[in-house]
């Protein structure tokens, strides 16, 4: 089979990973996949974060994947996204059997080069952006276009069903075009390195972890705002942040006004894992959120997690697995962080976790795949 995978940026970030991970799959599986993608400048990526995507796209080339990067493919709105229809529309679409085209900008602009093309046109939104990005009217303006190519498109994949039922509310598409597949975290690796890696809950560092990144719609503000009550009644408390983003600065400076400094560590851009290990509890308190795939990973290291109660976050914990809050009432945030958490709590968010394998994902994509080949 014959695969072209298109996103905007290729970094760290959750859809780009998925996007990647499901490109080496397919290579590994033996199909001929070409994976496209912006300059990712806007990313501002550190150096650790540049060294783990470009490892992870010489893997992809290894496995022989092919690899195109449209430097007019860009995150903003301009001028650019005529060209960057034409730079599509050049790849030669229709020698391909699938044009895969991830979140939102990426997709308008690929579904639009695919418009007319021979190749079968799936796309995933990776979450969407009706809510917590935009003003009223630009959002309006958005779900206006999704609605219309989503008339141009075989496949919808949400990667849960609160994100397919949230489009269909919104009359992006019909019931019978969406298909869920959640986005695959290596499960495996993460419960190796935790069995190789023990840490007893009285030697743990943290008494909760956040990982994402430092920008608006992931609502780390609101974090150390609920961190301010924790640290009242648990003086030694600690904090790990990690990650790194635009907002670095001012959650520094929020930390710093709620004289929160020896209580908070920012880590900047690494790999979560040995934090995770010397964690108890994890929270991620999104505005909005596709499916999240840090709390898959946090599962799977045994942690309890604490999430706002928006689109994926709430489909992937409930109460067996850990707590699902009002992230603007700072107030139930801190309470459910101070919470004691069973073993039995931890255990369940492991077997969790193995829903979210990437072999479930590729399962998943390659039922789909085939099915519209086959028509």
């Amino acid at each position: 089979m014959k695969i072209l995978h298109l996103i905007t940026r290729m970094d760290g970030g959750g859809s780009a990973v998925n996007t990647l991970i499901t490109s080496q799959e397919q290579a590994k599986a033996g199909h001929d996949v070409t994976l496209v993608f912006g300059a990712s400048e806007e990313s501002a990526m550190s150096a650790m974060e540049q060294a783990k995507v470009d490892e992870g796209i010489q893997q992809f080339e290894d496995l022989g994947g092919h690899v195109q990067v449209l430097h007019s493919l860009k995150r903003e709105v301009g001028m650019h996204d005529k060209q960057a229809i034409k730079d599509i529309r050049a790849l030669a679409l229709d020698d391909f059997d699938i044009v895969h085209t991830h979140t939102s900008k990426a997709g308008a602009l690929g579904r639009l080069a695919a418009k007319g093309s021979k190749a079968k046109v799936v796309h995933t939104p990776h979450g969407h952006i009706f809510h917590g990005y935009f003003g009223a009217l630009k959002t309006k303006v958005f779900l206006k276009v999704e609605r219309y190519l989503a008339k141009k498109t075989d496949v919808l994949i949400a990667l849960t069903q609160a994100e397919r039922d949230d489009h269909l509310q919104l009359g992006v598409g019909k019931a019978e075009q969406w298909k869920v597949v959640p986005s695959g975290v290596d499960v495996s690796r993460i419960k190796e390195y935790m069995w190789e890696n023990p840490v007893s809950m009285e030697r743990k560092t943290w008494d909760v972890i956040s990982v994402g990144r430092l920008v608006p719609i992931k609502g780390m503000e609101r974090l150390i705002k609920a961190w301010a009550i924790v640290v009242k009644t648990y003086p030694d408390a600690k904090l790990a942040l990690v990650g790194d983003g635009e907002e670095k600065r001012d959650l520094e400076r929020l930390a710093s006004s709620l004289n929160l400094v020896s209580h908070i560590e920012f880590f900047g851009w690494t790999d979560p894992l040995p934090q995770l290990a010397k964690a108890k509890v994890f929270a991620l308190l999104s505005h909005n959120e596709g499916m999240g795939r840090v709390v898959v990973e946090a599962m799977a290291a045994g942690l309890p997690c604490v999430v706002s109660d928006v689109c994926g976050l709430k489909e992937l914990v409930d109460d067996s697995v850990g707590q699902v809050v009002d992230a603007e009432n700072a107030q139930e945030v801190a309470n459910a962080l101070m919470m004691n958490w069973s073993r039995g709590t931890r255990n369940a968010a492991r077997e969790r976790a193995e829903a979210y394998s990437i072999t479930a994902m590729m399962h998943g994509l390659d039922d789909i795949y085939t099915e519209l080949i086959e028509k």
